[in-house]
């Protein structure tokens, strides 16, 4: 197994900063509330609105549990800790690391809907659009990348690699 580089430390803070911009534009005025998926989009949720908390915006937050892996396997989607209630004529944001086949999001999509949303957009750090299955909406998206395995920034594989500060590609047989 190896590791590559595929997005610098430098060139992900300067795109997470570019991004934070993006939505303090969109949302300065608006009731905001921000539904980061678990584990995985934790740390570029925290940038992101420590960059918004820098200028101002405070939004509500919303950390919900949604995945479809256990290690390397796919399987179905799982949500937990999500009351669509709260969503009720707001602004959301879902906010994710990566957006793969879109089955996850989707999933988080329906549910959030429920709740009436003024508005319901998406916001995802990673874009491996050839991998896409679901029609879902990318309102920002930090990078496209390629179809590999991504590791850092929060991002693992069995629990690890997580801390790193860079994106790697993980190349291995397994992937």
């Amino acid at each position: 197994m190896r590791i590559e580089p595929l997005i610098e430390e430098d060139v992900l803070r300067a795109r997470v900063r570019a991004l934070a911009d993006e939505l303090w534009r969109d949302y300065a005025d608006a009731p905001l509330t921000v539904v980061c998926l678990l584990e995985g989009a934790r740390r570029f949720t925290d940038d992101l609105l420590r960059h918004l908390q820098a200028r101002g915006l405070r939004p509500a937050r919303l950390d919900v549990r949604a995945r479809r892996t256990e290690g390397q396997a796919l399987g179905p989607v799982t949500i937990e800790h999500f009351a669509p209630e709260q969503l009720e004529d707001r602004e959301v944001l879902v906010v994710d690391d990566l957006a793969d086949e879109g089955v996850t999001l989707q999933g988080v999509l329906d549910i959030a809907a429920l709740g009436e949303p003024r508005t319901l957009r998406v916001c995802v750090l990673l874009d491996k659009a050839s991998r896409r299955t679901q029609e879902i909406p990318l309102d920002y998206v930090g990078f496209p990348i390629e179809d590999v395995w991504v590791i850092g920034y929060g991002m693992d594989v069995d629990g690890e690699y997580r801390e790193l500060d860079w994106i790697g590609a993980l190349r291995d047989d397994r992937f």
